[in-house]
């Protein structure tokens, strides 16, 4: 964060001396030509035509390093791009926007935590039939009928034209059920409460990321011992987590529109939803990797980006001459060494710190 911070900072004095500058040469040419007898405005429209409109302004930014692209430079002057604390603020940047968009960002974090952050009415019950999806027609006019009987019901009304909604009369959910099913002869009628039936189903979304989870821990595991144990495995761990929260997140997110789509058919609704699964899946596939390359490529002390990559080697060979990557550290710790078969971290320490410590 200081880092970016330095960096705008510096870029912001680019701007601040270039328009400094232009308004003070501006001023000079204004009481130049007031000086030859013209009036204060017309000598300020002078003076700006002389020295030309804004596209120059521009053009001097870009010399300066002022416009969009210096600040990119600047960037990666800082070494903004290497900082362990860029991913992590990425990604809650990306969780605060896609709440922001939600239009129920409740909804999002109660289907995500499992549990509803406030209390509902208890009163309040939803009726549906549970069945294969292309199945599915819902409660049938005479299960309604039936419904509305129920003594443990009162205000039973359709919902979304395939459910039913009431309110309950003190009596529990599975009274409820059992009541409801006797009364329609339907053994797949269920009753569930207000949250259950508003929240998303996180269930595809969390199965990938758990076989994700058992994958990186047989991939990082190996890489943990030369990488000098608990500092560089915590920050996987934390950084492997923000994925998972943001890309969580983004499936909440996505089935919250699919759901709030006026659908011509059901067909239709069904043929997308693959789609969004296939979509999360690479974007899963995406980050998964870029972590892992991160990850790979840190410093395993200061977790800093290693930096003066030089290969040497035939990237061709396999045996004899094959390519080897060396990276160092920016702050000394080491040197990161690549090959087709072996990664491992090489710490230096100077002589005076092996003084200092005997």
């Amino acid at each position: 964060m200081c880092r970016t911070l330095n960096a705008l900072q510096e870029w912001l004095q680019l701007r601040t001396r270039l328009r400094q500058e232009h308004r003070f040469h501006l001023d000079r040419a204004a009481a130049d030509f007031e000086s030859l007898g013209l009036s204060r405005r017309v000598a300020r429209r002078a003076a700006r035509e002389r020295f030309g409109t804004r596209h120059n302004l521009r053009l001097a930014l870009r010399e300066i390093g002022g416009d969009w692209a210096g600040l990119a430079h600047l960037l990666r002057a800082h070494r903004v791009l290497a900082s362990v604390w860029l991913q992590p603020a990425v990604l809650l940047a990306a969780i605060a926007a896609i709440l922001l968009l939600s239009p129920a960002p409740r909804n999002i974090l109660e289907s995500m935590a499992g549990e509803a952050l406030t209390l509902d009415s208890p009163q309040t019950v939803f009726l549906s039939v549970g069945a294969p999806w292309p199945l599915f027609n819902g409660i049938t006019a005479p299960e309604f009928e039936a419904l509305r009987s129920l003594p443990t019901l009162t205000a039973v009304e359709r919902y979304r034209a395939i459910y039913v909604r009431a309110t309950a009369n003190g009596a529990s959910l599975a009274a409820i059920e059992a009541d409801a099913r006797a009364r329609t002869g339907n053994p797949g009628i269920r009753a569930v409460s207000q949250f259950e039936q508003r929240r998303i189903g996180m269930g595809p979304a969390a199965v990938a990321w758990a076989l994700i989870a058992i994958f990186a821990f047989f991939s990082v595991r190996p890489h943990s011992s030369p990488f000098d144990g608990l500092r560089w495995l915590a920050y996987a761990v934390f950084a492997g987590a923000l994925h998972a929260l943001a890309s969580l997140t983004a499936w909440a997110f996505a089935i919250e529109i699919w759901s709030r789509i006026a659908w011509p058919t059901h067909l239709s609704a069904a043929l997308c939803f693959p789609l969004i699964y296939v979509a999360y899946l690479l974007s899963i596939a995406v980050q998964c990797r870029y972590w892992q390359r991160d990850l790979y490529h840190r410093c395993p002390i200061c977790l800093e980006r290693m930096l003066l990559t030089s290969t040497h080697g035939a990237t061709d060979s396999v045996l004899l001459s094959m390519a080897v990557t060396e990276s160092i550290c920016a702050h000394g710790h080491g040197v990161l060494i690549e090959s087709r078969w072996v990664r491992q971290f090489r710490q230096e320490t100077s002589p005076l710190e092996a003084l200092i410590r005997g």
